[in-house]
């Protein structure tokens, strides 16, 4: 197919245009995203210096100070239990060895004994 040369140019110039925008768009996008980065750290620096207010506490009073106790006492005594059950079974299995020692020395022959 033949196309004359005036349309020829006049399109070639149409796509060089374009492809100028194109790439001038490009650059301002990436432009951009450098800037919403940079911001955004800037933002989260600013925030690890000064941390937003802190939520205000307020003790609990009557029933719900009672449970908070009540809740804390529950947590350290399973606590405490989970460390008895391991003492526990670490005492039998020492048990165990030294039982397994006393009948491994009960079974030797004492030297200088007749045999």
């Amino acid at each position: 197919m033949f196309v004359r040369r005036s349309k020829h140019d006049a399109l070639r110039s149409l796509y060089e245009r374009e492809a100028r925008r194109r790439a001038e768009a490009e650059q301002v996008a990436a432009q951009r995203e450098i800037a919403i980065h940079r911001l955004q750290s800037l933002v989260a620096h600013h925030r690890d210096e000064h941390p937003d207010t802190p939520i205000q506490y307020q003790p609990a009073t009557g029933d719900a100070r009672l449970r908070q106790r009540l809740d804390l006492a529950e947590r350290a005594r399973r606590a405490l239990d989970t460390d008895r059950s391991e003492l526990i079974a670490a005492n039998v299995q020492l048990t165990r060895e030294a039982q397994q020692l006393r009948d491994e020395l009960a079974a030797r022959p004492v030297e200088g004994s007749p045999a």
